[in-house]
């Protein structure tokens, strides 16, 4: 008898690991909007999610599958409207992956932690761009992966912007 009042319980106990990590996941799109040679990026979350007016810094995670290897590369975190872009972060890849590259064939994640919050005026997104320093000759890092992506934000926060 005991066990059929635990069963349910543990269904749903279940049940709600696998639904918890969507809840921060973002809906996100490639700033070229037809994707990249690198690879695919399968998805975003934000933490805190929504965010809140006193939160000042967020983490973000970029979850994706690689087609191509990168060896030495950046990240960057800004956020962009029509007529402004603004820098709020950059990180070394030797520094946020679990290795300084990025394998062809392999899955990858990329925890960015401590990016400040930034409200601008108007419609704007947080943009995070995965750049290689190593592409040809080029003295310039190549772009090899882009996402964009609205900032998800309690209705406490609407109003106060």
């Amino acid at each position: 008898m005991a066990i059929s009042h635990v069963q349910p319980l543990l269904l749903l106990l279940l049940g709600s690991l696998f639904f918890l990590p969507a809840l921060r996941a973002v809906n996100f799109e490639c700033c070229n909007k037809s994707g990249y040679d690198f690879g695919n990026v399968t998805h975003v979350e934000i933490s805190p999610n929504p965010v809140g007016p006193d939160d000042g810094e967020l983490s973000i995670t970029v979850i994706g599958y690689a087609k191509e290897s990168i060896h030495a590369g950046s990240i960057e975190v800004y956020a962009k409207s029509e007529n402004i872009t603004d820098l709020l972060r950059q990180y070394n890849l030797c520094v946020v992956g679990e290795a300084c590259a990025i394998e062809s064939g392999t899955n990858f994640v990329l925890p960015l932690s401590q990016v400040p919050k930034d409200i601008l005026e108007g419609d704007y997104k947080y943009v995070v761009s995965l750049l290689d320093e190593k592409v040809g000759d080029s003295k310039e890092a190549t772009v090899r992966m882009c996402v964009d992506f609205d900032l998800p934000t309690s209705s406490s926060t609407l109003a106060s912007a």
